[in-house]
């Protein structure tokens, strides 16, 4: 390929994967429902399979390759293939998760299974890392890695990407999960009791949760702009990128919890909501006020004479990057009511009714909290007119990722909860590697996804072939994944 032609298909990329403007919340929602039908009928067939070979082992340490295959199919697959134009505009993933259903209700309960069923839901589960939300958390990484290569085939249909401006697109979730995953793994093992050194100063807590994610984002920016890699610059900007934003958002929550701590207000409630209500209101009227406007349409070079002749380095700097520094304030804000939603939906009520009853309460919690979010949401789009803008962050966004995530969270309980009370729970393995280590996976899928894109004519690619290269890529990761799990940091079962 010649020089002058490298220019080109750098331009054509980022043309490609820019200037959409989305689909609709139902429709993401209805793609989202391939996780929890795909679980059902995984834990279903896995019981059927383990009552006709015997039962297994539990706490087994080797890969069971029978059961890795399984999940794959049932549980992988249907995330790919609904991030494809192969399933038509509803019909299709409609289809897909009503035949699901339609084979999960086939296969028989085993009664062995049953019987036990009762002794392992007493003794199941850390309540600090409870299986349904390590496989929320895995489903959003392996969603996450499966997009940001399917994006740069024509079989990636174009309603998925990213939005531009404002609306609804399937990889507009993806930044805010990961914040909202880390509000509720983070609240839950504070529940489960400090172990910080209190000694130990904020700055040095706060740099050693900062340094290495800064440390990424500097490193995605050198590659990004040393290999020419393709840029939506209205996703973050010219120079930021998401890890510049769980820098910033990761050193607040360390500085705000140890504030929190030490003027003993850590049992406030809900003081994170609060936080997060005093930095999201004024926010919004900043962005009512213009702010959405300049966000949207402002020059990449600053505008302001006073600034631009005091300080033009930094405004400069401020107006090619508006985007990812204005929007920390709304991931501020989200990861603050991440917090406060999972201390009031999902730590135990701490009544001696047992466990049955915490899951109800749970999922009675978890449905609420869904219902008033996506209420929320409605409220400020449909009656208020706001927009709902991945690019600002704005209000709308927040409550929509929020509504979103604790719907799909809500389905995942359920399913498990069920699982639990038939006996036939049991952490798929695939999903348990990625969520173990689920940044070493997320940055081993943009090493292949850039070595893909230099290696393969992602633009021109047909159908077939885009799907085979997305499978041996998805199993390539998910093998990655069981393999720091399995063989490379094997966990011994400890009696």
């Amino acid at each position: 390929m010649s020089a002058e032609s490298t220019p080109r298909k750098y331009q054509a990329k980022e043309e490609f994967v820019a200037g959409h403007s989305g689909t609709n919340a139902g429709e993401i929602f209805l793609l989202c429902l391939a996780i929890p039908v795909g679980l059902h009928v995984y834990l279903r067939l896995r019981a059927y399979l383990d009552g006709r070979r015997g039962g297994r082992s539990e706490g087994a340490t080797e890969i069971d390759w029978r059961d890795v295959a399984l999940e794959f199919s049932t549980v992988m697959v249907p995330m790919l293939l609904v991030q494809t134009s192969l399933l038509p505009y509803l019909s299709g993933p409609t289809t897909l998760l009503m035949g699901m259903m339609a084979l999960a209700s086939l296969i028989p309960t085993n009664q062995s299974t049953q019987q036990s069923a009762s002794a392992k839901s007493q003794s199941e589960v850390d309540s600090r890392r409870p299986t349904y939300l390590s496989i929320h958390r895995a489903c959003v990484y392996v969603l996450t890695t499966i997009a940001i290569l399917a994006v740069d085939f024509p079989i990636f249909p174009r309603r998925f990407c990213k939005t531009e401006v404002a609306g609804y697109g399937w990889m507009d979730l993806g930044a805010s999960s990961f914040i909202i995953i880390a509000g509720w793994a983070s609240a839950l093992a504070s529940a489960g009791g400090s172990t910080a050194k209190p000694s130990v100063s904020l700055a040095r807590k706060a740099t050693k949760k900062c340094a290495p994610l800064l440390i990424l984002g500097l490193i995605r920016l050198a590659t990004n702009k040393g290999l020419e890699y393709q840029e939506h610059v209205s996703e973050y900007g010219v120079h930021w990128n998401f890890f510049f934003t769980l820098c910033f958002v990761e050193g607040f929550m360390v500085v705000w919890k140890g504030l929190k701590r030490r003027l003993s207000l850590a049992n406030c409630v809900p003081l994170d909501g609060v936080a997060a209500l005093m930095l999201m209101v004024p926010y919004q009227l900043f962005l009512n006020d213009g702010g959405q406007e300049f966000i949207e349409s402002g020059g990449r070079r600053c505008d302001a004479i006073y600034l631009a002749s005091r300080f033009p380095s930094l405004c400069t700097a401020y107006a090619a990057n508006r985007e990812g520094i204005l929007g920390v304030v709304g991931y501020l804000a989200l990861r603050l009511l991440s917090e406060d939603v999972a201390r009031v939906c999902l730590l135990p009520t701490g009544e001696k009714s047992g466990r049955n009853n915490d899951n109800t309460t749970r999922q009675q919690r978890l449905l609420m909290a869904s219902a008033l979010f996506w209420m929320a949401h409605l409220l400020l789009t449909e009656v208020c007119g706001l927009p709902n803008s991945r690019r600002s962050t704005n209000a709308p966004f927040i409550l929509w990722s929020l509504a979103h995530n604790i719907s799909l969270l809500c389905l995942i309980h359920f399913v498990t909860t069920r699982a639990s009370a038939e006996g036939s729970m049991h952490a798929p393995p695939i999903l348990a590697a990625v969520n173990r280590f689920g940044l070493a996976v997320f940055l081993s899928s943009n090493i292949l996804t850039g070595l893909t894109n230099l290696t393969v004519d992602t633009l021109h690619s047909s159908d077939g072939k885009a799907i085979i290269v997305l499978l041996i890529y998805l199993g390539v990761v998910c093998g990655f994944a069981l393999l720091l799990d399995k063989k490379i940091f094997r966990r011994d079962k400890v009696d």
